[in-house]
Order: structure tokens, then C-alpha cells, then sequence
């Protein structure tokens, strides 16, 4: 029933930062910029045309920033994007053009200003304070998402907040959502994973639930914050810095606890190949490399590829803006015939002057430009 899914071409787009319909696109800062529900819906047409079967959209939770991953509340659409009526119009729209919709879920934090975290304080009566990790039991340190200290992580081996996540993904199911990205699931138990996506099948079986499992940037001394399949897979995350941890064997492990996985090893692969000077059209040592990093996996589980997404640099960037090059990487990439995730703005050329991996603040707004409605796509061969 999940087949649907393979070969899907998927268009990411943050809401914010699509289609607030302005003229002029707003400066990338890190504020709301406009862009809504309503605009996203008026540019299925356009996203259809370019050839993509699916939509994915960033997080649509009411949320203390543009791009969704600092949820302030689960039952509410963020007001800048518009209302649960905007959200049902646009599933109910892009169903009837032929297109799924794929959905960010954030169940691993929420922002430290949110009711429920702030009800969880001792200085606040403490309710609900097994639903967050805490330091100490005598005061309000609690431990914060990778170390982001606005960010409270979730308990999500108490069963209470377990139900509470479920709870929220079935209601998006339920109003049609045909599946979910997982935000940051090397953050979360297996077990809940497991349950969350055998609770959404529930619903429907041809839901898929994929995940962000990511180690990059990631050390040692916060193994306490991520949950490994195996201890085997745990020493290897503490033993990185003499050895390198294996984003393959990480990605490995979510067979038999999610539907798939975004492809970051895939994607590690060309890079090594483009940093190094080599070419991508008839490079055989890169398809070899390609042909043992899909071999590790069962021909059933979910690898989803990309060259690019809204946190990390540009491909074409990578590319030193060689369009060619980003050419071939896209038509190898749909050689593989897999689900492929394209960032919005590729159509139009989007790069970037410097890395957003460096220490200056704020440096993924780069990646994140409005887009610019007075610009036609390019000759790029997206999809096929």
C-alpha cells in the first residue's frame, strides 16, 4: 500500500518563506516574513507543473518562530500561517490535483514559553513535570535539546506524553495527511517511534513515516540525549573522535522502527565526490560507492534522497555554482529511482555566498530565502 511513495519527486518548501504573496520577496531574517497557507495552495498549479508529485511542508504547529520547530502549542495552527480550515483546504486541494502531502512533525521539544512546559515548573506548581527532563528535582534546570537552552526535551518514555504525540499526529491523518517526517528522531525511543507509526497505519496503511536521523554536529557528550538501537551503535557514537561515526549504520538502524529514513549518507557520497574535484556524469566509482550504500538496506525501507534541505548549504553551492553539476547530480539521483526531495528555490537557481555551517548566528537563514515570484524557473530537468 506504501508504494505510492516510491519514486515520489517532493517538493520542500517552508511555509514562511514560499508564497505570502508579495511582490517584492521580504529580506530572509529570523521574523515571520509572511508567507501562509493560503500561498501555498495558489502555487499547487506551479508545483505540479514542474513535474513533483508531492508537497512537503514545514511544521504548521503554533510556534515561536517562522520555521515551526519552536512549538508553542499542538492544537493550534501558528496564526501567521493561517487556520486548521486554510490547512484542510490545502489538503483537500492538493489531493484533488493529484498531489500528497507530507507533513514535519516535532515531537522531540517544544519552546521553553510554551503553557505546557511552563505549568511543569516548580516556581509554576510543577504539573505534569515528569513530561520534560530536569536536572535536579529541587529547582527548574532541565535539559534542553542538544543543548539549545530555549528547547525542553520531551519525556517520550512516559507513556502520558507518548499517547499526547500520537494523539496530535492521528489528527493530522485523519484530515488527510499522507505522511510524516519525523524531526530529529535520533532524539526519540525506538519504541515510541514504533508506535507512532503503527498508530498513524491504524488509520491508513498507505501512511509513511520516514525520519530525520542525522548525527552530524552531534558529540559524544550528548549521547545521553539520543537513543540507540544497539550499544554496539552507542560505543561507536562515543568512540567518534578517533574513529568516524557511520551515518550508514545510524540510518540502518531505523528498519523495523520507521517506514525510512532521509538520506543523508547518500547525499555525504556526492559530496565527497564534488569536494574532491571529480565529476558526477559517468563517475563508475561513485555509482559503485552507490550501488554498496543501497545494498545495506532491505529493497523495501524508504531512503529518501536529496541534494539539499533547509539545513544545510546549497548544493549548488557546493557545486562553486556550477549548474552543470547540479544537473548531473539531479539526473543521477533520479536514475536511482527512489523518492527524491528537492528544497524550493532549486527551480529558480538558489545558492548561497558562504557556508551556514560556521559559528556567526542565524547562518541557515541563508537557505531560507523568500521565494522570488518575479523569477521564472530555470531549464533544470527536476523531475522525469
Amino acid at each position: 500500500m506504501k508504494e505510492w511513495f516510491d519514486n515520489n519527486r517532493i517538493y520542500h518548501l517552508l511555509i514562511d518563506r514560499f508564497n505570502g504573496g508579495w511582490k517584492i520577496p521580504p529580506k530572509s531574517k529570523n521574523v515571520f516574513c509572511g508567507g501562509n497557507l493560503q500561498g501555498v495552495t495558489d502555487k499547487l498549479d506551479y508545483i505540479k507543473e514542474l513535474g513533483f508529485n508531492a508537497v512537503m511542508l514545514s511544521p504548521i504547529f503554533a510556534s515561536a518562530n517562522y520555521h515551526g520547530y519552536h512549538t508553542l502549542n499542538f492544537d493550534e495552527v501558528d496564526p501567521h500561517l493561517g487556520t486548521w480550515e486554510d490547512y484542510q483546504r490545502l489538503l483537500d486541494t492538493a489531493h484533488d490535483k493529484g498531489l500528497k502531502i507530507i507533513c514535519d512533525f516535532v515531537p522531540n521539544h517544544c519552546w521553553y514559553q510554551a503553557p505546557m512546559f511552563q505549568e511543569a515548573l516548580l516556581k509554576n506548581g510543577g504539573r505534569n513535570r515528569d513530561w520534560f527532563f530536569f536536572k535536579n528535582e529541587s529547582n527548574d534546570e532541565f535539559v534542553s535539546f542538544l543543548g539549545y537552552g530555549d528547547l525542553p526535551k520531551f519525556n517520550l518514555t512516559n507513556p502520558n506524553v507518548v499517547s499526547f504525540m500520537i494523539d496530535k499526529a492521528e489528527k493530522l491523518a485523519n484530515m488527510g495527511v499522507d505522511a510524516f517526517r519525523i524531526d530529529h528522531a535520533l532524539g526519540q525511543p525506538h519504541r515510541f517511534l514504533k508506535s507512532l507509526r503503527e498508530s498513524l497505519q491504524a488509520i491508513r496503511s498507505d501512511i509513511v513515516v520516514f525520519g530525520e536521523v542525522w548525527a552530524f554536529g552531534i558529540g559524544p557528550q550528548l549521547a545521553s540525549q539520543l537513543y540507540f538501537k544497539t550499544e554496539n551503535r552507542l560505543n561507536e557514537f562515543l568512540a567518534q573522535e578517533t574513529k568516524p561515526f557511520s551515518q550508514d549504520n545510524l540510518q540502518a538502524d531505523y528498519v523495523g522502527t520507521l517506514d525510512g529514513v532521509l538520506d543523508f549518507a547518500y547525499r555525504d557520497l556526492l559530496l565527497e565526490e564534488v569536494h574532491a574535484g571529480h565529476g558526477i556524469k559517468g563517475n563508475a566509482t561513485l555509482k559503485s560507492k552507490i550501488a554498496d550504500h543501497f545494498a545495506k538496506y532491505p529493497a523495501d525501507f524508504k531512503l529518501v534522497l536529496f541534494l539539499d534541505n533547509h539545513d544545510t548549504d546549497r548544493f549548488l553551492f557546493d557545486c562553486h555554482n556550477n549548474v552543470t553539476m547540479l544537473q548531473e547530480a539531479i539526473d543521477l539521483t533520479m536514475e536511482q529511482t527512489r523518492p527524491f526531495s528537492f528544497l524550493y528555490g532549486t527551480e529558480q537557481l538558489m545558492t548561497i555566498n558562504s557556508t551556514i555551517f560556521n559559528a556567526e548566528p542565524y547562518a541557515d537563514l541563508r537557505v531560507r530565502n523568500c521565494m522570488d515570484w518575479t523569477k521564472q524557473p530555470t531549464a533544470l530537468r527536476l523531475c522525469k
